[in-house]
């Protein structure tokens, strides 16, 4: 396992699926110049995913021998699909980068925060069961993951009161504005226009 330095944080973005974290993700990794550690799945790409900006789309057997090779820090199976972050994807990210960020379930989230403690700053994105399932739909995304998404919703929001801070996206605009400004308080950088 990678051992962060003194200097080195951990920002996870996480919440239901369907609560627009990976867009909000990706909008203030950009605008804080951060770079996104990807994980491996063994899940079909979505209709709007590719292979290396999403996640790494892996066979079962290729994401087993990562297993029995001891090369993820955390796996978990959602679904009978497999997702897990690599050791190596996060040693190599900060060898050219002090601050990281991820997009992960809860139960990836609380095994990072379980290794690295308060260098990861877990942030919580979500939006009403309604809205989230309207989202999924007009990604195109089948049936029944979006049933197998909101059998999760209420499991998945309970994980709220455990992370450091949370957001509702209501309005994309505000959201992002709102979490660049807090990571930017814990960055020190002051990127941010305060107009």
């Amino acid at each position: 396992m990678y051992e962060l330095k003194e200097t080195e944080r951990i920002f996870i973005f996480t919440g239901p699926d369907g609560s627009g974290r990976s867009t909000i993700a990706d909008m203030v990794g950009n605008t804080l110049r951060m770079k996104k550690v990807i994980s491996n799945t063994t899940r079909a790409p979505r209709p709007s995913e590719e292979h290396g900006q999403d996640y790494y789309f892996v066979t079962r057997e290729q994401f087993i021998k990562a297993i029995e090779g001891d090369e993820f820090l955390e796996h978990i199976d959602i679904n009978n699909n497999l997702y897990g972050v690599k050791n190596k994807d996060i040693e190599h990210m900060f060898e050219k980068f002090s601050c990281i960020y991820l997009i992960l379930n809860p139960s990836g989230a609380d095994i990072l925060k379980e290794y690295y403690g308060d260098k990861v700053v877990r942030l919580f994105i979500y939006a009403d069961r309604a809205t989230v399932e309207e989202r999924q739909r007009k990604k195109g995304l089948a049936e029944q993951e979006i049933t197998n998404h909101l059998n999760h919703y209420d499991q998945d929001m309970a994980y709220m009161i455990q992370c450091e801070h949370s957001f509702e996206n209501v309005d994309l605009a505000h959201a992002v504005f709102d979490i660049t400004n807090i990571l930017d308080t814990y960055l020190n950088r002051n990127l941010v226009d305060k107009d």
